[in-house]
């Protein structure tokens, strides 16, 4: 069971019948997540009689004239309706607090005086939600907006931030989620689930659906089920190749790229396998030159590489440290010349009537004799 006062029943208690506010600025990481905490709220209102009204508005549409009047002009028709109104700020390309000034000054300056007598009077039964989808700190004109008009409303409007939970926080939400539809899982499977989607509530949610759909009558998700369902593929070997380079051995990258072949892939699909394994060998070797002759820390190469680990996370550490092993493995020279023969099996491939089993299994045979020198105290003179 979820610890008392969790981060999403906190937030169900805000998006809910009794709890809103008539007004509400969300903003934080997580904001987007309000589209369903808004899904909950419609269907608490459904399951209780409530008749209410959602419409959603896009300031890059739409101006806050045209909000408000809406909101201020009564309707007879739904007189005893809620009427949600869902204001959207554009969402940001890039996670950067100083947007949000940007963000006033285009969206808000010249309606402050508005929106405050706004929010100081609204009418009965509308309930008026502000999302800024992304971070604001103290000292943003947006939250500072916010907060005197917050000050001056008698407790009218509420300021909440979703802010990215915890890896505790979060995997006890996955654990609920699942509980919630007679499902279990273990620690392994959320473990492969964060890592292949990321800490974002809005992808996992539907990922989580996904999950409960696939296994059917089964109540228990395993590492697989993530793994074929999750991972945007049709089977799970193009994912664990790239998990084999890092953290395995040859005997584990053969038997998963065998596996892969006994499927009969079509040609489009080992392009796509290829592309996968290339794509981590790359990686490597761009880190290399980052690390050795740019002096960038690999900490910060491997958040840029993988964006959807969450800093601080004990499976950001796990992940970090598997990656610095495996780059610490080979000289820039080493993986240069891997590039170099991913070069030539990509034209083989396209080109030639070879068997793709051949091709792969023997770079992987040339990356591991490379990989395990140091541990099989083997010496290679790099590869022709």
């Amino acid at each position: 069971m979820p610890a008392r006062g969790s981060f999403y029943q906190l937030w169900e208690k805000v998006i809910s019948t009794e709890g809103l506010k008539p007004g509400l600025l969300v903003y934080g990481q997580q904001a987007l997540f309000i589209r369903n905490l808004l899904a909950g709220l419609t269907e608490e209102a459904s399951s209780s009689g409530l008749p209410l009204n959602l419409k959603a508005y896009f300031l890059f549409e739409v101006g806050w004239s045209e909000i408000l009047d809406e909101a201020l002009s009564p309707d007879m028709f739904l007189f005893d309706t809620k009427k949600v109104f869902v204001v959207y700020f554009p969402e940001a390309d890039e996670d950067d607090p100083r947007l949000a000034d940007r963000a006033y000054h285009q969206f808000v300056a010249g309606h402050e005086d508005r929106l405050q007598r706004y929010f100081t009077a609204p009418p009965p039964g509308v309930y008026v939600l502000v999302v800024y989808p992304g971070r604001l700190k103290p000292g943003n004109k947006l939250l500072n907006f916010f907060q005197k008009v917050k000050s001056a409303s008698r407790d009218n409007l509420e300021l909440l931030e979703l802010k990215s939970p915890s890896e505790r926080e979060i995997t006890a939400w996955i654990y609920e989620v699942l509980r919630k539809h007679q499902r279990k899982t273990n620690s392994r499977a959320i473990s492969r689930l964060l890592e292949v989607v990321g800490a974002d509530l809005v992808l996992l949610a539907p990922e989580l659906e996904k999950l409960v759909l696939y296994t059917g009558d089964n109540q228990i998700i395993t590492e697989e089920d993530v793994l074929a369902v999750c991972s945007w593929q049709k089977a799970y070997g193009p994912y664990a190749i790239e998990e084999a380079l890092e953290s395995g051995d040859l005997e584990e990258a053969l038997m998963i790229t065998r596996k892969f072949l006994a499927d009969q892939p079509e040609a489009s699909e080992i392009l796509s396998y290829f592309s996968n394994l290339s794509r981590y060998v790359l990686s490597l070797a761009q880190a290399k030159v980052e690390v050795e002759r740019k002096k960038v820390s690999v900490r910060e190469i491997f958040k840029k590489l993988r964006p959807q680990l969450k800093e601080g996370w004990s499976l950001f550490d796990r992940k970090l440290k598997a990656f610095s092993s495996c780059l610490n493995n080979f000289s820039q020279s080493e993986l240069d010349s891997l590039v170099r023969e991913l070069g030539r099996v990509d034209l083989k491939l396209k080109s030639s009537d070879l068997e793709p089993g051949v091709l792969l299994e023997t770079f992987l045979v040339r990356y591991f004799l490379l990989k395990d020198r140091k541990v099989k105290n083997l010496k290679s003179g790099g590869l022709s």
